[in-house]
């Protein structure tokens, strides 16, 4: 039995959902810059400038991810604590609400992350 996607995007932490979808955005208008410069044969310092950006969302993205983690353990561990008692399914339940969003942002990391690498080794050897 699998959890519907829409499901799963629903159930994750609505912040950093938020931060996840402005990191990708300006990665996305990054790569589209990256594409024109490409295109009309600009600088290759334009490139790298854009790189970096990529780059710097990216990791924002990574780092994002991981305190989502963390943060969600905590609330999910805090709550176990306060019924009392260890209950597999409010473990179970609250571990995998957890990892909904590092999973997420892991996967949007890894899309920015080629997002990023696209046209890099053509405009080193150029």
């Amino acid at each position: 039995m699998r959890m519907p996607l829409s499901e799963f995007i629903i159930s994750g932490d609505l912040k950093f959902i938020i931060v996840f979808v402005v990191f990708t955005s300006i990665t996305i208008y990054h790569f589209i810059k990256k594409l024109q410069a490409k295109k009309r044969d600009e600088s290759q310092e334009l490139t790298i400038y854009h790189n970096a950006k990529i780059n710097s969302a990216t990791a924002w993205i990574l780092i994002s991810s991981i305190l989502s983690l963390l943060l969600g353990l905590m609330h999910s561990f805090y709550f176990i604590g306060k019924a009392g008692g260890i209950a597999p399914n409010l473990i179970f339940q609250g571990v995998s609400y957890t990892l909904i969003t590092p999973v997420l942002g892991i996967c949007l990391y890894i899309v920015c992350k080629i997002l990023g690498e696209i046209f890099n080794s053509t405009t080193i050897n150029s």
